[in-house]
């Protein structure tokens, strides 16, 4: 489709681990999708190919495309990526005088693995000799019982100066009490060496536990100048290219934020991607009138679950990055395994055949690709079981090396096992959906939730051959496919607002709550210059406060809103704390069930948060046209899955009338992913070009 009038754009992109996908919506609700292979050693050079792709579609050059665009937010795994292959910054930690093997201790058990050979000591951010300590110590109550001197702040910053550090990361005990001795480190580091990252961890979480403070802080030190590379060519390249707006970045815990508060505080720019399918799916749950849902992903290099009960993302307070590393983070409650469409197939010793975590990613990629991939890979099994076209794929822009992935399956799989190439695929095939259908329940039943009430949006490039499969191992029987699916975490982005997060530590029992009020109010009034600063009025900035309470002696705490009060009376404000305390044991059961509150504790505040939304205009899709009155075949395929070969009827997406039911077993070609309409299942197109997939009353 191709414009002939003179629109506004908005743009999301999601770079991921294979394909950089991309998406337009012309503000005549008009949505252009594409995408191309990420290029690792320089993602910008993969965006750009992918926007090439893109303006294509909509009949501009880029310069017209970029020129004419109003919003431009990028998801990323620059940050994710760099956590998971340990490759970041060279961090110099300074920290207080004893606790210079924080990081090394951590917090006991490493994992959550039971098999103590494999309770390994976390890999270390910070070379030992890199860790100065400072004599210093502010009290709980944030008095300088030692104070810092000048020479001894200067004396740590030259160590790890003279050491060759990239990065300075400062995390002192207590400073969230009182950060005058971080400031003092901070400014030293400011002025005389500014050619350094610096993280300090009462700027950018100035709230207790020692250890998920400093890891953060770390965390951040280490991922901050490939972020500060990464967000400052992406930001050249597009305004040399005619960009004039501002890009905005996705945080974890979803909503946007500058490329200039990316760059300091990079870490909040973990699973980004994964974030805006979420937000995404969140606003499509919306529009189809559904409430509890379940989304899956599946891309390149990994399958990412999560849960919307009442269409709420869960937020995980101090989230758990790449399996090992405990911080002070709020991001989505995503799961991620590592199953995608890269992900290598492997025998392992028992003779069970196993679907990843090594990917091929974008390069070389899967066999039949062509790309000089050796290894056979869920989409290798997907091309030989017939579930892809091998020349429709893309839109017929590759062609499917089959016979190169048939070789690969049969040596890598088939050998082994004693089978053929085709019996080698499904067995493939089988493991990918075991092994998803079991993150799904990880999701659902481990955390109490019946999955058979649920809904399930499946997206992802290469979910639409597995997606009613994995519903029905799991009880699910209606699963939605957004029109959008193979880049719906890069339309995503445009769902979400512009969003600033601020935490503290207000601890509090009952009585005086002055030290909790004015955190509170310091926050709002952070939180919300940072929005003004970004240019949102007043009257689309909508604020929340939030409380961490826990009872007594617990580890954890329950997230609970406060009534925000920023100009009101500080008797109010202390009667709602109260409120929440005579209702938190109802609260608690509420979240974990009856009988779990621990009834006759007293119960703590720990800390305060503000969350400021930015509302971001949206632009309303247009509705699909109706192309006729029923769906005819393309085609028609022999598809190996079920153990032996059948012929499914194929369908181009494209022509697909709208509310035309498609019958399993069939397939749906569209030019960026391929749908499997499994026996016992009804597809059928919506006025939005979403694709609604239900399973029979008899089929279930």
């Amino acid at each position: 489709m191709k414009l002939h009038s003179s629109p506004s754009f908005h743009i999301g992109c999601d770079i991921g681990g294979t394909f950089t996908d991309v998406v337009a919506i012309a503000s005549d609700g008009t949505v252009f999708a594409d995408k191309a292979d990420t290029t690792p050693a320089d993602l910008s050079a993969g965006l750009l190919a992918a926007l090439e792709n893109l303006a294509g579609r909509v009949g501009l050059p880029l310069t017209g495309l970029l020129g004419a665009t109003t919003r431009f937010v990028n998801g990323t795994t620059v940050v994710t990526n760099s956590i998971a292959e340990l490759r970041g910054a060279t961090v110099g930690l300074v920290t207080t005088k004893g606790f210079g093997d924080n990081l090394l201790i951590a917090r006991s058990a490493r994992n959550a693995h039971r098999d103590n050979h494999k309770q390994v000591n976390l890999p270390q951010l910070v070379d030992r000799e890199h860790v100065v300590e400072v004599e210093e110590r502010i009290d709980r109550k944030g008095r300088a019982i030692v104070p810092l001197t000048e020479a001894e702040a200067r004396r740590a910053v030259g160590a790890l100066v003279a050491a060759g550090v990239d990065s300075i990361a400062v995390s002192l005990l207590w400073s969230f009490a009182n950060p005058a001795h971080e400031e003092l480190i901070a400014r030293i580091v400011e002025t005389e060496h500014p050619g350094l990252f610096l993280s300090v961890s009462s700027r950018l979480h100035p709230v207790i536990r020692e250890y998920e403070r400093t890891m953060t802080t770390v965390l951040n030190a280490f991922t901050g100048l490939r972020v500060a590379e990464y967000t400052s060519r992406i930001e050249d390249e597009l305004a040399r290219r005619g960009l004039t707006v501002p890009v905005g970045f996705m945080q974890g815990f979803g909503g946007t934020v500058s490329a200039e508060e990316a760059r300091t505080r990079p870490i909040t720019l973990v699973d980004s991607g994964p974030a805006g399918g979420v937000i995404g799916a969140r606003a499509l749950a919306r529009t189809l009138g559904l409430t509890d849902i379940v989304t899956a992903d599946m891309g390149g290099t990994s399958f990412d679950v999560s849960v919307l009960e009442n269409g709420t993302p869960r937020i995980t307070q101090r989230a758990l990055l790449g399996e090992r590393f405990l911080t002070a983070l709020a991001k989505i409650d995503v799961l991620p395994i590592g199953t995608g469409g890269g992900s290598i197939a492997w025998v392992d010793a028992r003779g069970v055949p196993q679907a990843g975590p090594r990917s091929a990613g974008a390069e070389p990629g899967p066999i039949c690709y062509g790309k000089g991939g050796t290894q056979p890979t869920v989409t290798d099994a997907s091309a030989v079981l017939g579930l892809l076209g091998a020349e429709s794929f893309l839109g017929g822009r590759r062609a499917l090396d089959v016979a190169a992935a048939r070789d690969g399956l049969e040596r890598e799989i088939g050998k082994p096992l004693g089978v053929d190439a085709a019996a080698a695929a499904a067995a493939v095939h089988r493991m990918v959906i075991a092994d998803m259908s079991n993150a799904v329940r990880a999701v659902t039943v481990e955390r109490g939730h019946d999955p058979r009430r649920f809904a399930m949006v499946a997206y992802g490039g290469a979910l639409g051959t597995f997606a009613a499969d994995i519903a029905r191992s799991v009880g699910i029987r209606q699963v939605v496919i957004p029109a959008e699916a193979a880049v719906f975490s890069a339309r995503g982005l445009l769902a979400g607002d512009d969003v600033r997060t601020r935490s503290r530590s207000a601890m509090w029992q009952g009585g005086d709550a002055t030290a909790v009020i004015d955190a509170l109010r310091e926050l709002d009034e952070e939180s919300v210059s940072a929005l003004r600063a970004a240019g949102h009025p007043d009257n689309r900035i909508d604020v929340a406060w939030q409380g961490d309470f826990k009872f007594a002696g617990q580890q954890w705490e329950l997230q609970v809103p406060i009534p925000r009060r920023p100009e009101g009376d500080p008797r109010r404000i202390a009667a709602d704390l109260a409120d929440v305390q005579d209702r938190f044991a109802g609260l608690y059961e509420a979240e974990y069930g009856p009988g779990t509150a621990w009834v006759g504790s007293p119960v703590v505040l720990m800390s305060v948060r503000v969350v400021a939304t930015g509302r971001v205009p949206q632009v309303e899709v247009a509705a699909r046209p109706d192309a006729g009155t029923a769906a005819t075949r393309s085609g028609t395929r022999r598809i190996h899955t079920d153990g032996r070969p059948a012929d499914n009827a194929v369908y181009d997406a494209r022509s697909l009338p709208v509310g035309s039911p498609v019958e399993g077993p069939a397939v749906l070609e569209h030019p960026l992913t391929t749908i499997r309409i499994p026996p016992g299942w009804r597809l059928r197109l919506d006025g939005h070009g979403h694709y609604l997939l239900t399973e029979s009353e008899d089929a279930a």
